[in-house]
Parts: C-alpha cells; sequence; structure tokens
C-alpha cells in the first residue's frame, strides 16, 4: 500500500482522532455558488452548484440524488486526484473544492454535479487554473452566514485532534503525528 492510502487508513474511523469544539459556531455559505467548468482528467464539462445546508449536517457531495459525505471515511486512492466513492458513485478531483471550502470556513454545504451522460457513474469537478482561487472567489462572492439546525439553533464547529501517536512508514519514508496540547 502506498504511503497516502497507508495514512488515510490510519485515520479512518479510528479511535486515534476525538473531536472538540473550537468555541465558534458552525458556518455555510450566504447563497448558491454556481460555477461550470472544464475537468481535468476526462476533459468534459461539468457543473457545481454549492447550496447551504442546516449545521451538524456537513459537507456532501449529491450526484443524481447519490449522497457522498465529505469525508475520508469515503477516500479512495486514485492516482493523481482524491476521489471520494460511496455505493458504486464516486466524485473525482475533489481536492481544490473541499480546500477552499475549509479554509473559508463553510462547514455545512449540498454541493450538486450536473452531469449530462445519465449512465456515468463518476462525476469531475472542474479543475478551473488547477488551484482553488476561483472556488474561494465564488465563496467570497455570496459570503458566509452562521448555521443554524433544524430547530433555529447554532451549533459548536468542531475539530479533530489526535488522542495517541501514529506512525506510518514505507521503505525509507515515515511520517508521524503527535497530539498537543495547544488548541
Amino acid at each position: 500500500m502506498a504511503l497516502r492510502g497507508a495514512a488515510m487508513e490510519a485515520f479512518k474511523s479510528s479511535a486515534l482522532i476525538s473531536w472538540r469544539s473550537t468555541g465558534k459556531q458552525q458556518q455555510t455559505i450566504g447563497d448558491c455558488i454556481e460555477k461550470t467548468g472544464r475537468t481535468l482528467h476526462s476533459g468534459s464539462q461539468s457543473t457545481v452548484r454549492i447550496w447551504p445546508e442546516l449545521a451538524g449536517t456537513g459537507r456532501y457531495f449529491d450526484f443524481r440524488s447519490f449522497l457522498i459525505p465529505a469525508s475520508i471515511d469515503f477516500a479512495e486512492e486514485s492516482p493523481l486526484c482524491t476521489t471520494l466513492r460511496k455505493d458504486g458513485h464516486s466524485v473525482r478531483t475533489v481536492e481544490h473544492l473541499l480546500s477552499a471550502l475549509e479554509g473559508t470556513g463553510v462547514d455545512n454545504c449540498r454541493i450538486e454535479i450536473v452531469k449530462s451522460d445519465h449512465d456515468d457513474t463518476s462525476v469531475e469537478i472542474p479543475i478551473f487554473d488547477g488551484s482553488a482561487r476561483a472556488w474561494v472567489e465564488a465563496i467570497v462572492q455570496v459570503g458566509l452566514t452562521v448555521a443554524m439546525d433544524c430547530n433555529g439553533k447554532t451549533c459548536d464547529r468542531l475539530a479533530p485532534y489526535l488522542t495517541e501517536p501514529v506512525h506510518v512508514s514505507k521503505g525509507d519514508s515515515i511520517i508521524a503525528a503527535f497530539p498537543s496540547n495547544d488548541t
């Protein structure tokens, strides 16, 4: 198994990770975002709509009503991109969009992907300039708002932390992470 794959497996549904409050409230986007662009691997057009979502829902992909959580638990090793797969459906090249959402503080959103080929079980996110910039600019344009749950209440934003040291090695390569008392 590749080092990247081994590291992913070490953290999937693991007792090594716990969650604690950051003291901040969960957020969502202020309005719908829609962007269309060419994909990197297939070269086809893909349209992505990002919708505000309730607190506690998280970030997830909606591809033809198949819901795939944006979680390491659904990550699979794939060459040259990050792929999320659930129930035979997959979303590829998610890394720039998910980085933009995390970096701007979007905790909850539905990411709808529209593709014209109705027989395909895989879809790809547009690549734009190869960075997260187009996504960040779109998020900044619509702004953020505090996400409320279905009862109109806010929820604390949670952050992962390690409960014990973890390391993964392959050949002469090693990666290690250690718990910290810093918040």
